[in-house]
């Protein structure tokens, strides 16, 4: 099931504007997860990169395969990260800065890998209950300080992402060519976790590029944007191969704030 927040014919009313909701609901009644969506415009508007990472509440992978587009939530990430910053009175930890104090703590570690979500197949999908209800408890009930926890949590997204780009790409024998990812989303913000990345997926060949502040900020907002215009000109919104839908849809509601 989906809700997203807003009323799209209260909004169209008041403002004159016409207005897309509900750009999820198709997509579930066609079967698929309605998430993730953005892929479509990462497809259009950045067509000089083949993968993309996004950083949010919860990370995301993007990659175009020879088999088509794959994309798919892998773990939480920001959500979690700002949960335990937060244990120590900080709304975020700022470039990484407490994380980089803290040490790996490999029992935890391994806990945190062995969740039953991360050995399921794309498509799939994350809420944020996941990280909030499952992840953080465990982190907080282990006993270790805010940094090692989070320097944990740090490897632990790492690890994930290594291990989706390398099931993803690397089952064959051929060697793998250099990759280009576009990484967005505050965690790109957050330098220790970009200087791991970096360092672990050099063994892909798996290059993280970080734009400039406004597509890691604005990346998403940009895509749902144009998502908007893709549906007012009654063309494809959410694309099946990362769904699992029955196919391709023309997703969203459309409101009319002017005759």
């Amino acid at each position: 099931m989906t809700h997203q927040l807003g009323d799209g014919a209260a909004i169209a009313a008041i403002t004159g504007i016409n207005t897309v909701t509900d750009l999820r609901a198709m997509d579930l009644a066609l079967g698929g997860q309605g998430a993730p969506i953005v892929p479509i415009g990462e497809k259009w508007l950045w067509p000089d990169y083949s993968c993309f990472l996004n950083l949010g509440g919860i990370g995301n992978l993007t990659v175009m395969t020879p088999a088509g587009l794959l994309a798919f939530d892998v773990c939480p990430a920001n959500k979690v990260l700002n949960l335990l910053a937060q244990l120590a009175g900080m709304e975020f930890d700022r470039n990484g800065e407490l994380s980089r104090t803290g040490k790996v703590h490999p029992e935890i570690l391994q806990q945190l890998n062995q969740f039953p979500y991360y050995q399921l197949a794309g498509p799939k999908s994350l809420s944020n209950d996941f990280g909030i209800l499952e992840i953080f408890p465990l982190l907080r009930k282990s006993g270790l300080t805010v940094p090692d926890a989070l320097r944990t949590y740090c490897q632990h997204i790492v690890d994930q992402l290594y291990s989706s780009i390398e099931k993803l790409f690397r089952s064959s024998e051929k060697t793998p060519e250099p990759l280009n990812m576009l990484v967005t989303g505050g965690g790109a913000k957050h330098e220790l976790l970009i200087e791991l990345l970096q360092e672990k997926l050099s063994n892909l060949q798996v290059q993280p590029i970080i734009p400039e502040i406004t597509i890691i900020d604005f990346k998403e907002a940009v895509v749902m944007a144009f998502i908007g215009v893709l549906r007012w000109r009654q063309e494809n919104t959410v694309l099946a191969s990362v769904t699992g839908a029955r196919r391709d849809s023309i997703g969203g509601a459309l409101w009319m704030g002017t005759h």
